[in-house]
């Protein structure tokens, strides 16, 4: 249960977490190997809560990171690869705050903020939340954490932005579809096998009221006509079902910027007026952009390593070995 819960939860707030790349877009070309990749042995993290700034070593950092972002019972070779993501990104990240520093954060390298970085659970919000499985669960964490924590995704010799998403629609997202800019690395790939996820597709009821508050918080010149049925007039989508574009009376959204305004639970989604409310069916879980949890679980379990999945899933990009003090 907790599994299914905390794609729900986390998942929700780290699928937002990519607004910033309009400030930090790069230009990216083919891909050149490193042999190795020189990274800190450690992050300075910004707690948010409490609003503390504390150094932690890139393991326990991936290990608070695993917790909050992954169904901990997926195969080690998934948890590998999602352990290698997050450190990617959090390489990236700090890579951005380098250039254009954060003054909310007070010279740290990002926040355990997982709207604007990426979930992460302290050592007691990780045992609060898992229970006496937080110690089940561990020996495989750290393991796929030590791992995660020797490898970074590259592209030009650069950190990727490795985002990652619970389920996709049968197919990848991407980066344009979402926050309006491409990355040659974030490309559609099939992924078929996120179809066998248990709850796949899903509808949920969106008020009037609701519908109309969310929208003119948006965009305080939507026109909203009387007959609710002409409040979204087109659809146009790709082939896996992620929304590119949504006509309203008198402007046109992205479907990232309608999936966010709404909070649905998937980039891949209808929208239709019926029965006194409106409802939405999605299909998949998440933006739908780069990694797919559950693909890579579906692939390890197939016989598919770590390499293999981030190679499948991230697009030419290098997997390179980490220079760094500390795994030990």
């Amino acid at each position: 249960m907790k599994n299914a819960v905390i794609i729900t939860l986390m998942f929700f707030s780290l699928l937002f977490l990519v607004p910033f790349l309009w400030e930090h877009a790069f230009t990216v070309g083919s891909s050149e190997a490193l042999s190795n990749y020189q990274a800190p042995e450690s992050f300075r993290l910004y707690l948010t809560q409490s609003g503390e700034i504390i150094e932690i070593n890139t393991v326990d950092y991936l290990i608070g990171c695993l917790y909050a972002q992954i169904a901990p019972g997926y195969h080690t070779e998934a948890l590998k690869a999602q352990a290698t993501a997050a450190h990617t990104y959090a390489l990236r990240l700090a890579l951005n705050n380098q250039e254009s520093p954060s003054p909310e954060m007070g010279g740290a390298d990002f926040s355990n903020d997982s709207v604007t970085c990426q979930p992460y659970f302290t050592e007691e919000q990780a045992r609060e939340y898992y229970g006496a499985e937080y110690d089940v669960y561990y020996p495989k964490i750290e393991q796929a954490a030590r791992f995660g924590a020797t490898r970074v995704i590259l592209y030009e010799n650069e950190p990727i932005y490795a985002v990652y998403h619970s389920v996709s629609a049968g197919a990848t997202n991407t980066a344009r579809h979402v926050w309006g800019v491409d990355f040659p690395y974030l490309k559609s790939v099939p992924s078929p096998w996120d179809r066998e996820f248990l709850n796949f597709a899903c509808t949920n009821e969106i008020s009037v009221l609701n519908m109309r508050s969310s929208l003119l918080n948006f965009e305080p010149d939507i026109i909203m006509p009387l007959d609710y049925t002409q409040w979204f007039s087109r659809f146009t989508s790709d082939p896996a079902g992620y929304v590119i574009t949504v006509e309203t009376s008198n402007m046109v959204l992205s479907g990232g910027d309608l999936w966010r305004i709404l909070n649905l639970r998937s980039a891949a989604f209808e929208i239709d007026y019926t029965g006194g409310v409106f409802v939405a069916t999605t299909l998949g879980h998440g933006h739908g952009v780069g990694l797919s949890q559950f693909g890579a679980d579906y692939m390890a379990r197939r016989e598919h390593e770590c390499d293999e999945i981030l190679n499948y899933y991230y697009t030419d990009v290098n997997i390179s070995d980490v220079i760094t003090s500390v795994i030990t």
